[in-house]
């Protein structure tokens, strides 16, 4: 009679069939991170972007309020500035020099954020009371052609007698260009 030998079932898994199956893995996670890294660094960007545009919006805001007279004749040789923003409040303060200013810089996270503005005179009023045809003049026109393609006809026009500035204000950070915002303020006392 024969002898027979009895067989072993397998148990556990053998090195090459570990190597293999994290070899597949890998070949199915390496491109979704490198994608996920991507969209992260996009997503940062644009964060880093909307905190300058809020940091640039509050600046405008600030240099609303301030007197005129004293802002269009480069006056001021501070001014405080106190943002909230979601992750907190900042408080730091915009120094002019002449119609020029820079702000003190602002780490958010891993970010520094710049603050400049300027201040560029755009219209000089004359002496109201005397006689001129020196004035500001904003036109407003229809945006579409007539019917029969007639050209665009004039709907309101307003003379300014008032000095005009425009107030630009300009916040930096991270390798990203700029974030450039201006806004005209007038004096509307006479």
């Amino acid at each position: 009679m024969k002898k027979r030998t009895k067989v072993h079932a397998r148990k556990g898994v053998s090195l090459p069939e570990i190597l293999m199956a994290l070899l597949i893995l890998a070949l199915a996670v390496l491109p979704a991170v490198g994608t996920f890294s991507k969209y992260y660094g996009v997503a940062t960007r644009q964060m880093d972007q909307e905190i300058a545009l809020k940091l640039g919006e509050a600046v405008i805001n600030v240099l609303m309020t301030v007197n005129y007279t004293r802002l269009s004749q480069g006056l001021i040789p501070s001014i405080p500035l106190n943002v909230q923003l979601p992750s907190g409040a900042y408080a730091g303060s915009l120094d002019f020099s002449g119609l020029e200013a820079t702000g003190t810089s602002v780490l958010i996270g891993k970010v520094n954020y710049g603050i400049s503005a300027s201040i560029v005179p755009v219209f000089r009023a004359q002496n109201i009371g005397t006689p001129h045809s020196d004035a500001l003049e904003l036109k407003f026109y229809q945006e579409l052609p007539g019917p029969g393609n007639v050209p665009p006809g004039l709907i309101a026009s307003y003379s300014c007698f008032d000095d005009l500035v425009a107030v630009n204000v300009s916040v930096s950070y991270g390798p990203g260009a700029p974030i450039r915002l201006s806004t005209f303020r007038t004096d509307m006392t006479r």
